[in-house]
């Protein structure tokens, strides 16, 4: 296939991004992002990956709920990159608007999909 007939991707429009503990990085470069493994808090195999479409709230929705972990990685995957989505509204309390709180992935999404952005620690 030339550089002349290869499908050419649109411009991201959408991008899903995750904090996931440091301790994980090694797993999410060799593998990616799988449904199915262990929660932080061990208690369950949620059948899905959780993003954000913005760094912040993703670290409000899991990295601030665990301040026994200080080490945490971002990661970014565009969203034509997976094959479906779900997205989970929730309401702001001031003014009754609706926001996407969280996208929930329910298939891989392979290694080569995802990008790390940073870390952080403390």
């Amino acid at each position: 296939m030339t550089k002349n007939s290869e499908r050419k991707r649109p411009e991201p429009d959408l991008c899903f991004y995750h904090w996931s503990p440091t301790a994980r990085r090694k797993q999410i470069i060799r593998y990616g992002f799988r449904p199915g493994s262990i929660s932080l808090d061990r208690d369950w195999h949620p059948p899905h990956t959780c993003f954000s479409d913005e760094p912040v709230l993703a670290w409000v929705l899991s990295g601030r709920l665990h301040p026994e972990i200080t080490e945490w990685d971002l990661w970014m995957v565009f969203a034509y990159d997976c094959e479906h989505f779900e997205a989970i509204l929730d309401t702001f309390k001031d003014s009754g608007r609706h926001y996407v709180k969280e996208y929930r992935v329910y298939h891989p999404i392979p290694k080569r999909y995802v990008r790390y952005i940073a870390s952080r620690s403390g």
